[in-house]
């Protein structure tokens, strides 16, 4: 089993819809609906399953300008073969900065889910726990991308029926009769729903990362963009049924800020209530640290063939076409926190903002389109005028920008700072390894 140093174009493209549809499901429904929720519950009261509405309509306006670009072209490198292809080489250099920062969340999703362990088996170590669920998912992911797929279709599965147990027992002992007094509703005024709406996008969001997939791809241009805006559609309608049976059985001020499981303990009986806490809120968190650790990769990968870090770190297994070297370096950066025992407020700080922040990158360079690459704009399927392009690129920046406004603003001034100062240490590293005169940038897109 060796390997060598490839590129991007030896990965097998065996992905097809169903595998991206579990990939993005799975990526969105974690720890958002289980620590998010109970948040915009106490914050806007009963009107939480509304702001879900806003929220899916928020992040789909902060994707929009992204399917224009998935559905004209295979990047091979993910979100960093966009970043290059429609800014700068500086910023896609600064971007592998930033996204190797932003999956320290990694550690965080394992965590959580010792943390669910430890509550059902009582004095059990949640940090060795994490450590294990974290290792087991690196060894499926080692062992090829369709394998890693198939598990994820599997955990999908039962993700969805525990959710969809919840909501089912739950939608019918709800007392409607006092649901829509207004005491419940807009507890905190248009300000505490508007936040509300906020901070839920986190929850909605995740879907576009199967982007950085697309070199596993069997149509990329076809198959994303559809996926990207069902997924989100479907999970966000899931969540605002759950917010509706959250609010609706117990009195409003007995539920705000408290966790979902409360409500559950009321309206399941005990072997589904166990259901739920591992079927629902441990394979939450476990799909989508599975989808996790086999998108992150990829832009790195690319970047290594560049030559923006060692080409050695680009190494693929020539039996299950995997970069097992980035796979077990991203292993490290999950596994230090947890050894280490980092601060996971800090670490989910971080990593959102800097989420956010290559939100911004992703959407702010889609109007040049039609100039980096005319003729494969001209035949795309989502081929549109230029003043309908820039309308769109202008919404979803303003978006991301609102995005990551909200994430710096709940943030400590020394986290702030902190966070700041990476991204400029990111766009320093961009410059100076640019201009070191080793980077030697692959045209890593093709039409489809």
């Amino acid at each position: 089993m060796g390997s060598t140093i490839c590129s991007t174009k030896d990965l097998e493209r065996v992905l097809g819809k169903k595998d991206f549809l579990a990939i993005a499901i799975g990526q969105i429904i974690g720890a958002g609906i289980f620590s998010l929720l109970p948040q915009a519950i106490g914050l806007t009261g009963r009107s939480a399953s509304f702001a879900f509405a806003i929220a899916a309509v928020l992040t789909l306006l902060k994707l929009a300008p992204r399917l224009f670009v998935l559905g004209s072209v295979r990047m091979r490198g993910g979100s960093y073969t966009y970043i290059a292809l429609l800014s700068t080489n500086m910023l896609a250099g600064a971007y592998l900065i930033i996204h190797i920062l932003s999956n320290i969340s990694l550690s965080m999703y394992a965590l959580s889910i010792g943390q669910y362990f430890g509550q059902a088996v009582e004095g059990i170590n949640v940090q060795l726990i994490a450590i294990i669920v974290l290792t087991l998912v690196t060894i499926v992911n080692l062992i090829g991308v369709k394998n890693a797929a198939r598990v994820q279709q599997i955990l999908v599965v039962c993700l969805m029926l525990a959710l969809a147990v919840f909501t089912a027992f739950g939608i019918f002992k709800v007392n409607y009769s006092e649901y829509l007094q207004p005491i419940g509703l807009f507890t905190d005024g248009p300000l505490g729903f508007c936040s509300a709406a906020a901070i839920l996008t986190f929850a909605c969001g995740g879907a576009q990362n199967i982007i950085n997939l697309s070199a596993e791809a069997k149509d990329p241009t076809k198959d994303m963009p559809v996926v990207i805006i069902v997924s989100t559609l479907v999970v966000a309608i899931f969540y605002a049924f759950m917010a509706v049976v959250a609010t609706g059985v117990l009195p409003i001020f007995e539920v705000m800020g408290q966790p979902l499981s409360l409500v559950a303990s009321k309206i399941l009986p005990g072997p589904l209530y166990v259901f739920f806490l591992i079927g629902g809120a441990m394979f939450a968190l476990l799909t989508t640290l599975n989808a996790q650790m086999g998108w992150c990769t990829k832009p790195l990968l690319q970047g290594c063939i560049d030559g923006w870090l060692p080409k050695k770190l680009g190494a693929i297994n020539n039996r299950f076409k995997t970069p097992h070297v980035l796979i077990l370096m991203f292993y490290l950066v999950g596994l230090f926190p947890l050894i280490f025992n980092f601060n996971m407020n800090t670490i989910s700080g971080t990593a959102v903002f800097a989420s956010n922040i290559m939100d911004v990158l992703l959407a702010a360079f889609v109007f040049r389109l039609p100039k980096v690459i005319p003729e494969v704009w001209k035949n795309s399927r989502w081929n549109t005028s230029n003043k309908t392009l820039w309308f769109w690129t202008v919404v979803g920046t303003l978006a991301s920008i609102f995005g990551a406004y909200m994430s710096l603003r709940t943030m400590t001034f020394p986290k702030m700072l902190i966070n700041i100062l990476v991204c400029i240490i990111a766009l320093l590293f961009g410059y100076f390894r640019e201009k070191s005169g080793k980077v030697n940038m692959e045209i890593s897109y093709e039409e489809q």
